[in-house]
């Protein structure tokens, strides 16, 4: 008798464990990639992946370290912004791209993000890797598809970005000002380096959540359109690096800021810098009268620069430069 007592303990027991390890199994689900137990960025990719956002190489594996590919990258980025185009045109992937075939898995991000105007070549090839400059100057543009946002104007010094182009400098400024990049050792970026599925995926979250805690809280809140006189000025910030300061001089009141969207390189040595007038914070008291906003960016050393409202505003602009 005392022997089958034990065993129906024992079976009771193994059945309350059974249920037990069912229930945590249930509500505390294990890392979705056996290659990212204690990575850094665990979390996010998880996350991402469970929202389907982003998968692994196999069903248990998400190479971490690998080089991301084009293909991976514009997936990454579409499904984690959500890019649409306003108004899709009715073209396919091969529309725009020789190499990308309407077949292929990534064909539906590649249209998505062209049309929502990330700069991605004809040429292009899906299956090459991307360095870091080229993933973060079209997650920006993401962004900037997503709508405006503000950052802080610091210039930071990049000490391996000696041969980026303009375009990718400022990208990288941007990005840094608002926190989304950080300079490892030294100041350096490894710009050219190959980008990482890790790396890119902790980008596309942190951007993702950049643009739900910023981006989308603002959106409503924009300037009335008006003509705003704006000028340029530039000093010398570093060498080869000029500070650009936008001032618009005729805002409405001290509430009302600046914006700036972003930047055009033009042949003749000319960047045009496009800005917008935000409006003030709901419930803020400002006095009425009329007052003067700045933005501050960066440009390289030879280039002249006018200021122009983005479209839908008018503008008058003057450029000067100060030595």
């Amino acid at each position: 008798m005392k022997n089958t007592l034990t065993r129906m303990r024992t079976a009771k027991i193994s059945l309350a464990c059974s249920i037990l390890a069912a229930t945590l199994a249930i509500g505390a689900p294990a890392s979705a990639f056996s290659d990212l137990k204690g990575h850094a960025a665990e979390a996010k990719i998880n996350a991402l992946h469970q929202e389907g956002i982003l998968n692994g190489v196999t069903s248990d594996k998400f190479a971490p370290k690998s080089s991301l590919t084009y293909a991976q990258g514009v997936q990454f980025m579409v499904s984690g912004l959500k890019l649409a185009p306003q108004q899709p045109s009715g073209k396919k992937a091969s529309d725009y791209f020789d190499n990308v075939k309407n077949t292929a898995w990534y064909a539906s991000a590649f249209l998505k993000a062209k049309e929502s105007g990330l700069s991605l070549e004809r040429s292009v090839d899906p299956n090459a890797v991307m360095t870091r400059v080229q993933f973060a100057q079209l997650l920006l543009q993401a962004l900037q598809n997503k709508g405006d946002f503000a950052y802080t104007e610091m210039y930071a010094n990049i000490t391996d970005g000696g041969k980026l182009s303009p375009a990718e400098m400022n990208s990288l400024q941007i990005l840094i000002n608002t926190g989304l990049v950080t300079l490892e050792k030294n100041n350096t970026f490894r710009p050219n380096e190959a980008v990482t599925r890790a790396e890119a995926a902790v980008l596309v979250y942190d951007a993702a959540k950049f643009v739900k805690e910023v981006i989308m809280m603002d959106e409503n809140i924009s300037a009335p359109s008006t003509t705003y006189d704006a000028a340029v000025t530039l000093d010398k910030a570093a060498a080869g690096v000029n500070k650009a300061t936008v001032t618009v001089s005729n805002l409405p009141n001290p509430g009302y800021g600046l914006v700036i969207e972003r930047i055009e390189f033009g042949a003749d040595k000319t960047a045009v810098i496009y800005f917008k007038v935000t409006s003030p914070k709901p419930g803020s008291m400002n006095p009425q009268v009329i007052s003067a906003g700045t933005a501050v960016t960066y440009l390289p050393e030879g280039y002249t620069a006018v200021a122009q409202a983005t479209p839908g505003s008018a503008t008058s602009a003057a450029s000067r430069v100060t030595k």
